[in-house]
């Protein structure tokens, strides 16, 4: 007999069976699989507990427990099957978006608005997010975070970010600082509608922002002509 027809059998023998001592059966007949998940993890050299999602013994999930699934949902491929990293090498979502930074040093302004480009690697899975250099901003720009996979904020810490969590009008927590996707590319866009992610249009408004380099409400700076007329008047 196999493993299924020994389940059925098993099963079919506990309702025959009235539960009294020496009619009862071993739950286990058939299983081969009695790994016990660890239920710690050393995290920067301190053992942290992240055994409530974990399963029981033999990968069963515990009564009453749901195991939230960790793998991402992608397109099935035609022809046999290739690890991710051979399947979706250098293939890369775009999207823009944009973060909102509060700015205490300031008078004139209260907060700003810093458009930014996440991209995602399907490759591994690592996200990287960019901000284009501004000439004379006064601010650190370039490359806000390096190309790695981010953990998912807390309570769901112990997981990573995976392609379901990016689409258009989402707002995605990378290290405490919130970013909201305006749009994407038109790779992006054809990816998520084959994996059967529904993507929106995109906003056609940009955020306000009280002090754009490049609008016309940008703050002016003071030459020194103003200075010296004003110290006349």
């Amino acid at each position: 007999f196999n493993t299924f027809n020994t389940t059925i059998i098993t099963n079919n023998l506990r309702m025959a069976l009235p539960f009294l001592p020496g009619h009862s059966t071993n739950s286990n007949l058939g299983v081969d699989n009695f790994r016990k998940p660890h239920a710690f993890d050393m995290r920067n050299g301190v053992p942290v507990f992240v055994g409530e999602e974990k399963p029981g013994i033999g990968g069963k999930a515990l009564p009453g427990q749901k195991i939230a699934p960790k793998s991402k949902i992608v397109p099935n491929g035609a022809g046999q099957s290739a690890p991710s990293w051979v399947v979706h090498d250098r293939q890369v979502l775009r999207f823009s978006a944009y973060f909102q930074e509060a700015v205490h040093e300031k008078r004139e302004e209260k907060y700003r608005i810093r458009n930014c480009t996440i991209l995602y690697y399907l490759e591994d899975d690592s996200i990287q997010v960019n901000e284009a250099r501004q000439e004379n901003s006064g601010i650190p720009q370039g490359t806000l975070i390096r190309r790695h996979r981010i953990p998912q904020p807390p309570p769901s810490d112990d997981q990573f970010y995976t392609v379901e969590a990016f689409n258009v009008g989402n707002s995605v927590t990378l290290y405490s600082r919130s970013f909201t996707i305006r749009n994407c590319d038109a790779f992006t866009r054809n990816f998520l509608t084959k994996s059967g992610i529904k993507v929106p249009g995109a906003e056609s408004t940009e955020p306000a922002d009280p002090t754009s380099y490049t609008g016309n409400n940008r703050l002016q700076p003071c030459s020194l002509t103003d200075l010296t007329r004003s110290a006349i008047l």
